[in-house]
């Protein structure tokens, strides 16, 4: 199977290393209209013969397609790559507006082509270890989830911080809920004056009342050197709550906490009934492992021709209208229905 990745800016060298470790590279071209960019696959062990300037000089010659570009090329390449009935693995978000994501569902419907969205976050152990714990209803009905997703780095200049980190954990809270929220209140702002949002929060409620926040900003400091932006500083943690226990993840430790506790009610006073705190096992993972996880269960839903996950509705559409309810709802300073989901797929 030979695989096109388009893009080897900084997060495509992530891929390149991805793409290595999973021993592809004598499989992979590249294309990239940087020269530079270019030498630097071709260090990565990328052929010189495998190297071009854009997607059209390649798209024949490979199997499925690889998107690390800006946000705004993604529809354009997408169905670039469709059309040419290849399957498409895209880093998130799918499209910059919903109405391109139904787009490119519909179009890879017609060419009968399958399409994955890069949430690296889902294969993270720590995030599928409380998925499971969700499923066995080891903390009861959930409550509240938290996130933050944030820290000092160089700003993009493709979407805002919501757009690029907080939607990394929308896209989880959604995944362990099952549901898209129903109601959103978000405010965002521009600090840098670029049009683009630098600090964002994100109040959301889900159809069983459970409630959730998602923090991201370039304004706030965070506790770890960032292991995917050279430089930069990172948060990375979520809480989620519920009824007969909770639980704290921090991606960047790889670590879980799972807290025994629940409130009661006791002589009129709800009380904490402590039983303890425990640290869950999981797998350290690294930015690149979480690629290749991601990567490899890409190719095998080309080879088997099963649905991928995340797939291009629950984590394309939908999460594409999220997006614009949420950026509608700072601009009018409200809380805002989340409307036009498209009906879930057995993704």
């Amino acid at each position: 199977m030979n695989i096109l990745q388009v893009g080897a800016g900084n997060f495509g060298t992530r891929h390149l290393e991805a793409w290595k470790r999973l021993g592809l590279v004598d499989h992979l071209w590249v294309a990239e209209c940087q020269e530079d960019r270019r030498q630097v696959a071709r260090g990565a062990g990328v052929p010189a013969e495998r190297l071009v300037q854009d997607l059209a000089a390649a798209i024949n010659q490979v199997d499925v397609v690889d998107l690390v570009t800006p946000t705004t090329s993604h529809f354009e390449l997408c169905r670039q790559a469709l059309e040419a009935g290849k399957d498409v693995f895209v880093e998130k978000p799918m499209a910059l507006t919903s109405d391109e994501a139904r787009q490119l569902v519909e179009l890879a419907d017609r060419s009968r082509c399958l399409i994955q969205v890069g949430f690296s976050y889902r294969y993270h152990p720590a995030a599928q270890r409380l998925k499971a714990e969700i499923q066995r209803g080891t903390l009861g009905p959930l409550r509240y989830l938290s996130g933050a997703f944030m820290g000092f780095k160089r700003a993009r200049t493709d979407v805002g911080v919501m757009h690029t980190d907080g939607i990394h954990f929308l896209d989880l809270f959604n995944w362990w809920l099952d549901c898209s929220p129903t109601q959103v209140y978000a405010v965002c702002k521009d600090h840098f004056g670029r049009g683009l949002d630098d600090l964002s929060i994100a109040l959301l409620t889900y159809p069983a009342g459970t409630v959730a926040k998602v923090e991201s900003g370039y304004l706030q400091p965070g506790r770890w050197n960032d292991r995917v932006v050279p430089g930069a500083m990172t948060t990375k943690e979520v809480t989620v709550v519920g009824e007969q226990a909770t639980a704290e993840i921090d991606f960047e430790a790889a670590t879980v906490i799972l807290h025994d506790i629940h409130h009661e009610c006791r002589n009129g006073i709800w009380v904490p009934i402590l039983n303890g705190s425990t640290p869950i096992a999981v797998e350290s993972c690294d930015p690149i492992q979480m690629i290749c996880r991601e990567l490899a269960a890409f190719l095998e839903a080309v080879q088997t021709r099963h649905p991928p996950l995340p797939g291009p509705v629950e984590s394309g559409v939908n999460l594409a209208v999220l997006m614009e309810c949420l950026y509608e709802s700072s601009r009018r300073g409200e809380a805002m229905a989340v409307e036009g989901l498209s009906p879930a797929r057995s993704e």
